[in-house]
């Protein structure tokens, strides 16, 4: 297994040249690439699009940094005015594959959100948002990972496995967040993993817990609501290995079933506490030796 780091919460702070200094000097190896951590090219950019991006700059600043890109990151679902224009979300995200074949990476990570917030999705309206990105995607060999989110159609890991099942491609899957199942108030492992395990492509760690302000919990790493059993309480994004997620078991038990991919750390923080975070984890992570160089 590789680990891999978000750039989603840096790339508020810093452009992309730094970031990946940041992370080879913390010790990975790998970014999860956002929109935001493209350089702007010709052409107005727009916030979660790859459009108008230049990828030819983000690839050359990567190379001479010595950083892979582990999968490219498309958020246009958390925006409505693009999630609510079916026809821009479907060429977006096929976009979004594009950019993924043309940096030579197998994974772009992907929501449901506002496409589908209910909690039975209508999966023939998915098929036809997603087909597009599909077919480039097989023809890509690229794979598009789902990342289940508490508050939208993934929450639940059954109604997860269903949508999954009825895109009918193996070039559409699962990226797995355990903690964002937690945050729907699902057993994130080892119960939503039982579920999604043969759908799995892809995986988010971070760990969680109820927010407590009495138990010391900074503002800085608090995160949204939380859904389910425990609606009305918020999620807390504690350090590594001091929440309720059993990452050594969940590590050695995707190890076990011969996962041999990417395990992406993305710290919901500050970009400020950004840093302590990601040198802490990344230890954290190479701790087990169950990661690679």
């Amino acid at each position: 297994m590789k680990i891999a780091v978000s750039g989603e919460t840096p790339g508020k702070m810093y452009p992309l040249s730094e970031i990946a200094q940041l992370i080879r000097g913390y010790g990975a190896r790998a970014i999860e690439l956002w929109p935001e951590n493209v350089p702007a090219g010709s052409g107005q950019t727009v916030h979660r699009l790859y459009r108008n991006r230049d990828l030819g700059a983000a690839k050359s600043i990567l190379d001479q940094e010595g950083v892979a890109v582990a999968c490219v990151a498309f958020g246009g679902a958390f925006d409505r005015s693009i999630a609510g224009d079916e026809a821009l979300y479907s060429k977006e995200l096929a976009e979004a594959v594009n950019a993924a074949k043309y940096l030579g990476v197998k994974y772009v990570n992907h929501y449901l959100y506002y496409l589908s917030m209910e909690d039975r999705a209508d999966t023939e309206r998915l098929k036809r948002l997603f087909s597009p990105a599909i077919e480039k995607a097989e023809a890509a060999g690229v794979t598009l990972v789902l990342e289940d989110e508490a508050h939208d159609s993934t929450k639940n890991p059954v109604e997860m496995l269903r949508i999954l099942e009825a895109m009918d491609s193996k070039y559409f899957k699962v990226n797995y967040d355990a903690v964002n199942f937690y945050q729907a108030s699902y057993e994130g492992f080892p119960y939503a993993y039982e579920i999604l395990k043969d759908k799995i492509a892809y995986i988010h760690i971070k760990d969680g817990c109820l927010y407590v302000p009495e138990h010391g919990h900074s503002p800085d790493a608090l995160g949204g609501m939380m859904s389910g059993a425990n609606s009305g309480r918020s999620i807390y994004y504690p350090m590594m290995g001091t929440g309720i997620l059993n990452i050594y078991g969940l590590i050695r038990r995707i190890k076990a079933d011969g996962y041999e991919g990417w395990c992406t750390l993305e710290p919901h923080t500050t970009p400020e506490l950004w840093h302590t975070y990601i040198q802490a984890e990344i230890s954290y992570l190479k701790e087990t030796n169950a990661f690679k160089e």
